[in-house]
């Protein structure tokens, strides 16, 4: 699996973007950054985003796409997975005809260029040649981590914002994780903060490593605050024995 890195910050600043990861051009875990980050032909080959949550950061590009694809190509559809709690959040206030306007109705309701699928943690869902397994984590709001694991046996666990969590890490067991998309938000100074609101600094993500069944190749990490990353930085080469990498905006990767 390729995965491009269209957002990965946990606040925006010149360069730092709200997190969306494009796999393989047709699959996005979030969708914080889109519009500036893809041309028109990659907006339209994008078929499905599996939504963390429904904290703005991390939906906010998805009504411009929806308003673009319209424009481009009414043919296109656009499917978005999550669990039942965080899509009725986003039809009840986003998508509501008042704050954006209802997709699920629009060019009209036989083919309608937004759809929703609800995924439950008890069963994994098929998106073509993907296999994903969804489970709860520790954030303010319901929210949802996902392992995407190819035909090919490529394996992917992105767990969107969380704090120290426990069932995310279980899902692990029985699948080769080759690597993970962490979340790492506030420096160790600010332990109180993170776990205040759901995220990890880099003493609590040591705790969480110490939970996995096994550690993945790679560890990417993702959503600093930007005024810490300095700080959050050099705070992370301090943890032993584990491959940790700072993700940035522009680039991609390989799950082997």
């Amino acid at each position: 699996m390729e995965i491009r890195i269209l957002g990965s910050a946990g606040s925006e600043a010149p360069g730092q973007n709200a997190p969306a990861f494009l796999v393989d051009d047709c699959l996005l875990l979030d969708a914080g950054t889109l519009g500036f980050a893809l041309d028109r032909i990659a907006r339209c080959s994008i078929t499905h985003v599996l939504l963390t949550h429904a904290h703005l950061d991390h939906f906010k590009g998805i009504p411009f796409l929806l308003d673009n694809l319209i424009a481009m190509n009414p043919t296109c559809n656009l499917q978005i997975l999550s669990g039942k709690e965080v899509i009725a959040d986003i039809r009840k206030h986003i998508f509501n005809n008042r704050i954006w306007p209802d997709f699920t109705l629009i060019p009209d309701p036989r083919n309608p260029v937004l759809s929703y699928r609800t995924i439950s943690p008890r069963r994994p869902e098929v998106i073509g040649e993907y296999k994903i397994i969804a489970s709860k984590v520790n954030h303010t709001v319901p929210a949802y981590g996902y392992l995407v694991e190819h035909a090919s046996g490529s394996c992917l666990l992105y767990t969107g914002d969380t704090g120290p969590t426990e069932r995310i890490w279980e899902k692990m067991r029985g699948h080769d994780v080759k690597a993970l998309i962490v979340e790492v938000s506030f420096p160790n100074d600010m332990v109180s903060h993170a776990l205040a609101t759901g995220h990890l600094c880099p003493s609590l993500l040591e705790g969480e490593l110490q939970k996995m069944p096994s550690i993945p190749d790679k560890i990417y990490i993702s959503h600093l605050k930007a005024p810490f990353r300095d700080k959050i930085e050099a705070e992370l080469a301090r943890i032993p024995h584990v491959s940790l990498e700072l993700l940035e905006d522009g680039k991609s990767f390989t799950v082997p």
